[in-house]
Protein backbone atom coordinates (compact mmCIF):
# COMPACT_ATOMS: atom_id res chain seq x y z
CA UNK A 1 0.00 0.00 0.00
CA UNK A 2 1.43 3.58 -0.92
CA UNK A 3 0.15 6.92 0.40
CA UNK A 4 1.19 10.24 0.14
CA UNK A 5 0.85 13.99 1.76
CA UNK A 6 -2.44 15.43 1.34
CA UNK A 7 -1.54 18.33 -1.28
CA UNK A 8 -2.32 21.28 1.06
CA UNK A 9 0.12 19.80 3.40
CA UNK A 10 3.93 20.51 3.42
CA UNK A 11 6.70 19.00 6.52
CA UNK A 12 8.63 21.63 8.03
CA UNK A 13 11.18 22.18 11.07
CA UNK A 14 13.00 24.36 13.10
CA UNK A 15 15.24 24.67 15.47
CA UNK A 16 14.29 22.86 18.68
CA UNK A 17 10.91 22.26 17.17
CA UNK A 18 12.20 19.76 14.54
CA UNK A 19 8.75 18.24 13.16
CA UNK A 20 6.06 20.43 11.75
CA UNK A 21 3.34 19.59 9.27
CA UNK A 22 2.09 22.87 7.68
CA UNK A 23 -1.40 23.40 6.60
CA UNK A 24 -0.09 25.78 3.69
CA UNK A 25 -4.57 26.58 3.40
CA UNK A 26 -4.91 28.14 7.36
CA UNK A 27 -0.79 28.61 7.06
CA UNK A 28 -0.25 27.37 10.41
CA UNK A 29 2.40 24.55 11.90
CA UNK A 30 1.78 21.38 13.80
CA UNK A 31 4.14 19.97 15.77
CA UNK A 32 4.06 16.34 16.09
CA UNK A 33 6.60 14.08 17.74
CA UNK A 34 9.32 11.56 16.12
CA UNK A 35 7.03 8.75 15.18
CA UNK A 36 4.42 10.22 13.49
CA UNK A 37 6.95 12.35 11.66
CA UNK A 38 8.47 9.18 10.73
CA UNK A 39 5.50 8.14 8.84
CA UNK A 40 4.95 11.04 7.46
CA UNK A 41 8.37 10.71 5.77
CA UNK A 42 7.53 7.14 4.37
CA UNK A 43 4.25 8.76 2.72
CA UNK A 44 5.59 10.03 -0.49
CA UNK A 45 4.52 7.71 -2.54
CA UNK A 46 7.61 5.77 -3.46
CA UNK A 47 7.38 3.20 -0.63
CA UNK A 48 5.13 0.42 -0.21
CA UNK A 49 4.04 0.50 3.62
CA UNK A 50 3.48 -3.36 3.40
CA UNK A 51 7.15 -4.15 3.24
CA UNK A 52 8.07 -6.49 6.56
CA UNK A 53 10.57 -3.83 7.55
CA UNK A 54 8.15 -1.26 7.97
CA UNK A 55 7.32 -1.69 11.89
CA UNK A 56 3.72 -1.71 13.81
CA UNK A 57 4.31 1.15 15.41
CA UNK A 58 4.73 2.79 12.05
CA UNK A 59 1.06 1.32 10.49
CA UNK A 60 -0.31 1.83 13.45
CA UNK A 61 0.73 5.64 12.86
CA UNK A 62 0.05 6.10 9.03
CA UNK A 63 -4.01 4.55 9.99
CA UNK A 64 -4.40 7.44 12.64
CA UNK A 65 -2.78 10.09 9.46
CA UNK A 66 -4.94 8.89 7.23
CA UNK A 67 -8.21 9.13 9.67
CA UNK A 68 -7.30 12.91 10.12
CA UNK A 69 -7.04 13.68 6.80
CA UNK A 70 -3.82 14.35 6.58
CA UNK A 71 -2.35 11.44 4.10
CA UNK A 72 -4.29 9.46 1.24
CA UNK A 73 -3.78 5.86 -0.18
CA UNK A 74 -2.08 6.20 -3.56
CA UNK A 75 -0.89 5.01 -6.79
CA UNK A 76 3.15 3.73 -6.96
CA UNK A 77 5.18 6.63 -7.88
CA UNK A 78 2.49 9.31 -7.26
CA UNK A 79 4.95 11.48 -5.64
CA UNK A 80 4.46 14.28 -3.42
CA UNK A 81 5.69 18.04 -5.13
CA UNK A 82 8.78 19.43 -4.26
CA UNK A 83 7.17 22.57 -1.93
CA UNK A 84 5.83 19.64 -0.01
CA UNK A 85 9.21 17.94 0.56
CA UNK A 86 10.41 18.45 4.27
CA UNK A 87 13.22 21.48 4.84
CA UNK A 88 14.65 22.44 8.39
CA UNK A 89 15.75 25.70 9.28
CA UNK A 90 18.26 26.40 11.41
CA UNK A 91 16.51 29.34 13.38
CA UNK A 92 13.65 29.09 16.07
CA UNK A 93 10.02 29.05 15.22
CA UNK A 94 8.38 32.23 14.63
CA UNK A 95 4.00 31.92 12.37
CA UNK A 96 4.03 35.45 11.76
CA UNK A 97 5.83 38.74 10.88
CA UNK A 98 4.03 42.00 11.36
CA UNK A 99 6.20 44.45 9.37
CA UNK A 100 6.52 48.40 8.73
CA UNK A 101 7.64 48.23 5.21
CA UNK A 102 7.88 52.66 5.85
CA UNK A 103 7.61 54.89 8.50
CA UNK A 104 6.29 57.36 5.80
CA UNK A 105 2.43 58.29 6.15
CA UNK A 106 0.08 60.64 3.95
CA UNK A 107 -2.12 61.25 7.14
CA UNK A 108 -0.95 63.48 10.42
CA UNK A 109 -2.25 61.30 13.19
CA UNK A 110 -2.65 62.91 16.64
CA UNK A 111 -1.76 59.86 17.91
CA UNK A 112 0.92 57.65 15.80
CA UNK A 113 3.30 55.52 17.47
CA UNK A 114 5.95 56.79 14.92
CA UNK A 115 5.00 60.17 13.83
CA UNK A 116 4.54 59.01 10.47
CA UNK A 117 2.74 62.10 9.25
CA UNK A 118 6.38 63.66 10.15
CA UNK A 119 8.09 60.71 8.30
CA UNK A 120 10.54 60.68 11.54
CA UNK A 121 12.01 56.92 10.98
CA UNK A 122 11.91 57.32 7.43
CA UNK A 123 12.15 54.22 5.67
CA UNK A 124 14.54 51.24 4.41
CA UNK A 125 16.27 51.62 1.21
CA UNK A 126 15.12 49.33 -1.39
CA UNK A 127 17.97 46.93 -0.97
CA UNK A 128 17.07 46.74 2.58
CA UNK A 129 14.41 45.85 2.27
CA UNK A 130 14.08 43.27 -0.23
CA UNK A 131 17.20 41.59 2.05
CA UNK A 132 14.42 41.03 4.38
CA UNK A 133 11.51 39.66 2.63
CA UNK A 134 14.09 37.21 1.40
CA UNK A 135 15.04 36.46 4.79
CA UNK A 136 11.28 36.21 6.13
CA UNK A 137 11.07 33.59 3.77
CA UNK A 138 14.43 31.75 4.23
CA UNK A 139 13.60 31.76 7.98
CA UNK A 140 10.60 29.19 7.26
CA UNK A 141 8.04 32.02 8.44
CA UNK A 142 4.75 31.21 7.13
CA UNK A 143 2.51 34.58 7.51
CA UNK A 144 3.61 38.10 7.40
CA UNK A 145 1.40 41.59 7.84
CA UNK A 146 2.17 44.42 6.09
CA UNK A 147 1.75 47.94 7.65
CA UNK A 148 3.94 51.49 8.01
CA UNK A 149 3.42 54.43 8.27
CA UNK A 150 0.79 53.56 5.23
CA UNK A 151 2.24 50.51 3.35
CA UNK A 152 0.95 51.47 -0.06
CA UNK A 153 2.92 54.90 -0.19
CA UNK A 154 6.07 52.67 -0.43
CA UNK A 155 7.07 53.39 -4.79
CA UNK A 156 8.40 49.29 -4.62
CA UNK A 157 5.42 47.49 -2.40
CA UNK A 158 4.86 45.59 -4.89
CA UNK A 159 7.92 43.86 -5.20
CA UNK A 160 8.27 43.59 -1.96
CA UNK A 161 4.78 41.62 -1.80
CA UNK A 162 6.25 39.69 -4.73
CA UNK A 163 9.56 38.44 -2.80
CA UNK A 164 7.50 37.05 -0.22
CA UNK A 165 4.84 35.12 -2.31
CA UNK A 166 7.33 33.67 -4.27
CA UNK A 167 8.79 31.95 -1.10
CA UNK A 168 5.61 30.95 -0.49
CA UNK A 169 4.95 33.35 2.66
CA UNK A 170 1.18 34.32 2.98
CA UNK A 171 0.29 38.02 3.01
CA UNK A 172 -2.35 38.01 5.66
CA UNK A 173 -3.00 41.88 6.62
CA UNK A 174 -2.58 44.88 4.95
CA UNK A 175 -2.87 48.21 7.22
CA UNK A 176 -3.55 51.41 5.46
CA UNK A 177 -5.47 54.21 5.92
CA UNK A 178 -7.57 53.55 2.93
CA UNK A 179 -6.63 56.61 1.14
CA UNK A 180 -4.94 54.48 -1.41
CA UNK A 181 -7.22 51.70 -1.85
CA UNK A 182 -8.34 51.64 -5.21
CA UNK A 183 -9.63 49.10 -7.83
CA UNK A 184 -5.66 49.00 -9.42
CA UNK A 185 -4.37 48.18 -5.98
CA UNK A 186 -7.08 45.32 -5.29
CA UNK A 187 -6.86 43.80 -8.96
CA UNK A 188 -3.35 43.67 -8.60
CA UNK A 189 -3.72 41.31 -5.40
CA UNK A 190 -6.60 39.37 -7.46
CA UNK A 191 -3.82 38.92 -10.50
CA UNK A 192 -1.75 37.15 -7.44
CA UNK A 193 -4.26 34.96 -6.70
CA UNK A 194 -4.91 36.70 -2.63
CA UNK A 195 -6.77 38.39 -1.14
CA UNK A 196 -5.26 40.03 2.08
CA UNK A 197 -7.43 41.66 5.29
CA UNK A 198 -7.57 44.95 4.98
CA UNK A 199 -7.20 46.47 8.44
CA UNK A 200 -8.31 50.04 8.30
CA UNK A 201 -8.80 52.11 11.33
CA UNK A 202 -12.05 53.99 11.81
CA UNK A 203 -12.04 56.25 14.93
CA UNK A 204 -15.72 57.43 15.46
CA UNK A 205 -18.71 58.92 12.87
CA UNK A 206 -17.88 62.49 12.82
CA UNK A 207 -14.54 62.36 14.80
CA UNK A 208 -11.93 60.23 12.20
CA UNK A 209 -10.80 63.06 10.72
CA UNK A 210 -9.74 65.25 13.89
CA UNK A 211 -7.23 62.13 15.21
CA UNK A 212 -6.02 61.25 11.84
CA UNK A 213 -4.72 65.17 11.17
CA UNK A 214 -6.41 65.59 8.02
CA UNK A 215 -9.65 66.97 5.92
CA UNK A 216 -11.37 63.69 4.11
CA UNK A 217 -9.81 61.07 6.11
CA UNK A 218 -13.48 59.57 6.76
CA UNK A 219 -14.62 59.97 3.62
CA UNK A 220 -11.59 58.14 2.72
CA UNK A 221 -11.49 55.41 4.43
CA UNK A 222 -15.78 54.88 4.12
CA UNK A 223 -15.21 54.17 0.47
CA UNK A 224 -12.48 51.76 1.03
CA UNK A 225 -14.71 49.74 3.57
CA UNK A 226 -17.38 49.89 0.28
CA UNK A 227 -14.67 48.77 -2.39
CA UNK A 228 -13.79 46.42 -0.40
CA UNK A 229 -17.21 45.03 0.74
CA UNK A 230 -17.99 45.22 -3.62
CA UNK A 231 -14.92 43.72 -4.52
CA UNK A 232 -15.16 40.62 -1.86
CA UNK A 233 -12.07 41.23 0.15
CA UNK A 234 -11.95 40.60 4.17
CA UNK A 235 -11.70 44.03 6.43
CA UNK A 236 -10.81 44.48 10.16
CA UNK A 237 -10.58 47.61 12.07
CA UNK A 238 -9.28 49.42 15.04
CA UNK A 239 -11.05 51.98 17.00
CA UNK A 240 -9.26 54.76 19.42
CA UNK A 241 -11.36 56.29 22.23
CA UNK A 242 -10.30 59.77 23.74
CA UNK A 243 -13.02 62.56 25.77
CA UNK A 244 -14.63 63.71 22.23
CA UNK A 245 -15.52 60.77 20.85
CA UNK A 246 -16.70 57.75 22.67
CA UNK A 247 -20.19 58.58 23.05
CA UNK A 248 -20.57 57.70 18.79
CA UNK A 249 -19.14 54.40 19.77
CA UNK A 250 -22.23 52.29 19.25
CA UNK A 251 -22.85 53.87 15.80
CA UNK A 252 -19.81 53.31 14.72
CA UNK A 253 -19.40 50.05 15.62
CA UNK A 254 -22.53 49.36 13.85
CA UNK A 255 -21.50 51.46 10.25
CA UNK A 256 -18.64 49.25 10.40
CA UNK A 257 -20.78 45.97 10.95
CA UNK A 258 -22.70 47.26 7.98
CA UNK A 259 -20.05 47.54 5.46
CA UNK A 260 -19.15 44.07 6.26
CA UNK A 261 -15.99 44.76 8.38
CA UNK A 262 -15.64 41.38 10.20
CA UNK A 263 -13.81 42.90 13.24
CA UNK A 264 -12.98 46.01 15.68
CA UNK A 265 -10.50 46.51 18.67
CA UNK A 266 -11.16 48.90 20.66
CA UNK A 267 -8.44 51.18 23.04
CA UNK A 268 -8.12 54.29 24.28
CA UNK A 269 -5.49 56.39 22.75
CA UNK A 270 -2.20 55.60 24.44
CA UNK A 271 0.01 58.61 25.68
CA UNK A 272 2.87 57.88 23.53
CA UNK A 273 4.63 58.56 20.33
CA UNK A 274 2.64 61.66 18.58
CA UNK A 275 -0.16 61.82 21.30
CA UNK A 276 2.22 62.91 23.99
CA UNK A 277 4.74 64.78 22.09
CA UNK A 278 1.23 66.70 20.98
CA UNK A 279 0.53 67.15 24.64
CA UNK A 280 -3.26 66.31 24.36
CA UNK A 281 -3.57 63.68 27.02
CA UNK A 282 -4.68 65.62 29.83
CA UNK A 283 -7.28 67.66 27.47
CA UNK A 284 -8.25 64.36 25.80
CA UNK A 285 -7.10 61.12 26.91
CA UNK A 286 -9.28 58.88 29.13
CA UNK A 287 -7.91 57.03 32.20
CA UNK A 288 -8.51 53.48 32.24
CA UNK A 289 -11.37 53.61 34.95
CA UNK A 290 -12.98 55.74 32.82
CA UNK A 291 -12.51 53.59 29.64
CA UNK A 292 -13.71 50.71 31.48
CA UNK A 293 -16.87 52.44 32.21
CA UNK A 294 -17.70 53.11 28.88
CA UNK A 295 -16.68 49.72 27.71
CA UNK A 296 -18.96 48.20 30.93
CA UNK A 297 -21.91 50.52 29.61
CA UNK A 298 -21.46 49.23 26.09
CA UNK A 299 -22.34 46.24 26.77
CA UNK A 300 -25.85 46.89 26.70
CA UNK A 301 -26.01 48.44 23.52
CA UNK A 302 -23.89 45.48 22.48
CA UNK A 303 -26.83 42.94 23.50
CA UNK A 304 -29.28 45.06 21.85
CA UNK A 305 -27.71 45.31 18.75
CA UNK A 306 -26.12 42.17 18.01
CA UNK A 307 -23.72 43.86 15.67
CA UNK A 308 -22.51 41.19 13.11
CA UNK A 309 -18.84 41.85 13.81
CA UNK A 310 -16.59 40.77 16.90
CA UNK A 311 -15.76 43.41 19.27
CA UNK A 312 -13.08 43.22 21.30
CA UNK A 313 -13.14 46.04 24.53
CA UNK A 314 -9.25 45.83 24.45
CA UNK A 315 -8.21 43.77 27.49
CA UNK A 316 -11.89 43.80 28.65
CA UNK A 317 -14.60 41.51 26.37
CA UNK A 318 -14.85 39.94 23.26
CA UNK A 319 -17.95 38.27 21.51
CA UNK A 320 -19.31 38.33 18.19
CA UNK A 321 -23.12 39.89 17.84
CA UNK A 322 -23.85 37.07 15.60
CA UNK A 323 -22.49 34.10 17.94
CA UNK A 324 -23.63 36.32 21.26
CA UNK A 325 -23.70 33.20 23.71
CA UNK A 326 -20.00 33.01 24.11
CA UNK A 327 -17.41 35.45 25.37
CA UNK A 328 -13.71 36.20 26.65
CA UNK A 329 -12.46 38.30 28.96
CA UNK A 330 -8.84 38.98 26.66
CA UNK A 331 -7.02 39.97 30.12
CA UNK A 332 -7.56 36.49 31.44
CA UNK A 333 -5.13 33.74 30.70
CA UNK A 334 -5.64 29.66 31.09
CA UNK A 335 -3.82 29.23 34.32
CA UNK A 336 -0.52 27.21 33.58
CA UNK A 337 2.96 27.58 34.70
CA UNK A 338 4.81 30.96 34.76
CA UNK A 339 7.99 29.63 34.74
CA UNK A 340 7.30 27.90 31.64
CA UNK A 341 4.29 30.84 29.72
CA UNK A 342 6.49 33.55 27.94
CA UNK A 343 6.49 37.18 28.69
CA UNK A 344 3.84 37.34 26.11
CA UNK A 345 2.27 34.62 23.80
CA UNK A 346 1.58 37.27 20.97
CA UNK A 347 5.17 38.13 20.63
CA UNK A 348 6.40 34.37 21.11
CA UNK A 349 4.58 33.23 17.54
CA UNK A 350 4.96 37.47 16.12
CA UNK A 351 7.65 39.07 15.06
CA UNK A 352 7.31 42.67 14.83
CA UNK A 353 9.99 44.52 12.63
CA UNK A 354 9.77 48.73 12.45
CA UNK A 355 10.87 51.18 9.92
CA UNK A 356 13.87 50.57 10.52
CA UNK A 357 14.65 47.30 10.54
CA UNK A 358 14.45 46.80 14.20
CA UNK A 359 13.07 43.58 15.25
CA UNK A 360 10.67 44.14 18.51
CA UNK A 361 8.16 42.27 20.38
CA UNK A 362 5.52 44.92 19.10
CA UNK A 363 4.60 48.27 17.40
CA UNK A 364 4.42 50.46 20.36
CA UNK A 365 7.84 49.69 21.37
CA UNK A 366 9.05 51.55 18.05
CA UNK A 367 8.75 54.80 19.35
CA UNK A 368 10.29 53.91 22.72
CA UNK A 369 13.48 55.09 21.38
CA UNK A 370 16.05 54.65 24.70
CA UNK A 371 14.48 51.33 24.56
CA UNK A 372 14.46 50.07 20.81
CA UNK A 373 17.84 51.53 20.02
CA UNK A 374 19.19 48.30 21.46
CA UNK A 375 17.46 45.70 19.63
CA UNK A 376 18.59 44.41 16.14
CA UNK A 377 18.35 45.68 12.70
CA UNK A 378 17.57 42.70 10.16
CA UNK A 379 18.99 44.03 7.52
CA UNK A 380 22.06 44.61 9.28
CA UNK A 381 22.34 40.93 11.65
CA UNK A 382 19.64 38.76 9.17
CA UNK A 383 16.24 37.33 10.40
CA UNK A 384 18.12 33.69 11.41
CA UNK A 385 20.28 35.45 13.59
CA UNK A 386 17.89 37.76 14.85
CA UNK A 387 15.45 34.15 15.94
CA UNK A 388 18.66 32.27 16.72
CA UNK A 389 20.73 34.18 19.23
CA UNK A 390 20.27 37.86 19.92
CA UNK A 391 19.14 40.28 22.54
CA UNK A 392 15.41 40.22 20.71
CA UNK A 393 15.59 36.47 21.28
CA UNK A 394 16.19 36.88 24.54
CA UNK A 395 13.47 39.10 25.76
CA UNK A 396 10.56 36.91 23.87
CA UNK A 397 11.49 33.95 25.72
CA UNK A 398 11.61 35.41 29.19
CA UNK A 399 8.91 33.30 31.16
CA UNK A 400 6.34 35.16 32.84
CA UNK A 401 7.84 34.10 36.01
CA UNK A 402 10.31 37.07 35.66
CA UNK A 403 7.85 39.36 35.80
CA UNK A 404 6.44 37.75 39.29
CA UNK A 405 9.41 38.06 40.48
CA UNK A 406 10.74 41.93 40.06
CA UNK A 407 7.71 43.14 41.01
CA UNK A 408 6.13 42.64 45.09
CA UNK A 409 2.22 44.12 43.79
CA UNK A 410 2.34 41.16 41.17
CA UNK A 411 3.91 38.72 43.14
CA UNK A 412 1.63 39.51 46.05
CA UNK A 413 -1.21 39.63 43.92
CA UNK A 414 -4.06 36.65 43.81
CA UNK A 415 -4.67 36.92 40.12
CA UNK A 416 -1.04 36.72 39.09
CA UNK A 417 -1.23 33.08 36.93
CA UNK A 418 -4.19 34.57 34.90
CA UNK A 419 -2.87 38.29 34.31
CA UNK A 420 0.65 37.03 34.45
CA UNK A 421 1.91 40.99 34.27
CA UNK A 422 -0.33 42.20 31.48
CA UNK A 423 0.77 44.09 28.36
CA UNK A 424 4.74 44.40 27.99
CA UNK A 425 4.12 47.83 25.97
CA UNK A 426 1.29 49.10 28.66
CA UNK A 427 3.71 48.43 31.24
CA UNK A 428 6.46 50.33 29.43
CA UNK A 429 4.07 53.40 28.86
CA UNK A 430 3.43 54.02 32.19
CA UNK A 431 7.01 52.60 33.94
CA UNK A 432 9.31 53.33 31.02
CA UNK A 433 12.59 51.88 30.52
CA UNK A 434 11.39 48.73 32.82
CA UNK A 435 10.09 46.02 30.01
CA UNK A 436 9.31 43.48 33.83
CA UNK A 437 6.63 46.55 35.45
CA UNK A 438 2.95 45.54 35.86
CA UNK A 439 0.39 46.89 33.43
CA UNK A 440 -1.59 48.91 35.38
CA UNK A 441 -5.16 48.76 33.35
CA UNK A 442 -4.65 45.08 33.93
CA UNK A 443 -4.42 45.70 37.67
CA UNK A 444 -7.36 47.85 37.76
CA UNK A 445 -9.32 45.15 35.67
CA UNK A 446 -8.90 42.28 38.43
CA UNK A 447 -8.24 44.00 41.61
CA UNK A 448 -11.36 46.52 41.10
CA UNK A 449 -14.00 43.31 40.65
CA UNK A 450 -14.75 44.58 36.74
CA UNK A 451 -14.75 40.48 36.00
CA UNK A 452 -18.07 40.08 38.40
CA UNK A 453 -19.35 43.16 37.16
CA UNK A 454 -19.02 42.26 33.72
CA UNK A 455 -20.77 38.52 33.92
CA UNK A 456 -23.45 39.83 36.17
CA UNK A 457 -24.10 42.20 33.48
CA UNK A 458 -23.98 40.10 30.53
CA UNK A 459 -25.85 37.00 32.59
CA UNK A 460 -28.68 40.51 33.21
CA UNK A 461 -28.54 41.06 29.16
CA UNK A 462 -27.74 37.66 28.06
CA UNK A 463 -28.85 34.99 30.45
CA UNK A 464 -27.93 32.05 28.21
CA UNK A 465 -24.33 33.52 27.49
CA UNK A 466 -21.46 32.02 28.93
CA UNK A 467 -18.12 32.97 29.77
CA UNK A 468 -14.81 30.79 28.08
CA UNK A 469 -12.25 31.26 30.68
CA UNK A 470 -14.52 31.82 33.97
CA UNK A 471 -14.15 28.38 35.07
CA UNK A 472 -9.99 28.94 35.06
CA UNK A 473 -10.03 31.95 36.95
CA UNK A 474 -12.08 30.21 39.42
CA UNK A 475 -9.89 27.35 39.93
CA UNK A 476 -7.04 30.21 40.63
CA UNK A 477 -8.24 32.54 42.91
CA UNK A 478 -10.63 30.80 44.98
Amino acid sequence: MYYRLNKKYSLRGWKKLPYAIVDNEVHAATFVNKTAFDALELCNGQIDLDLPLISNDIRRMVGKLEEQGIISPCSPGDSIAEHQKYRRYPNRYMQMVHWSITGCCNSKCRHCYISGGENRYGEISHADAMKIAGDIRDAGVLCCSITGGDPLVRKDFWEILDCLLEGGVHISTIYTNGYLVNDELLDGLEKRGIRPEFNMSFDGIGYHDWLRGVDGAEKAVRRAFLLCRERGFPTGSEMCLWKENFHMLRDSINFLASVGCRSVKLNPVGDIGAWREGGYQEKHGLSMEETYGIYYDYLDDFYADLPDIVVEMGGFFRACGSAPDTYTLPAVHTPGDPEKVCLCAHARNTMYISAEGRALMCMPFSCMDDFQKDYPKVQEIGLQACMTDSQYLELVNLRAARILEHNTKCRECPYKRVCLGGCRAEAMGSHPGDVLAPAEGNCKFFRDGWIPKIVDKVRSLRPEASCARLADLESVTE
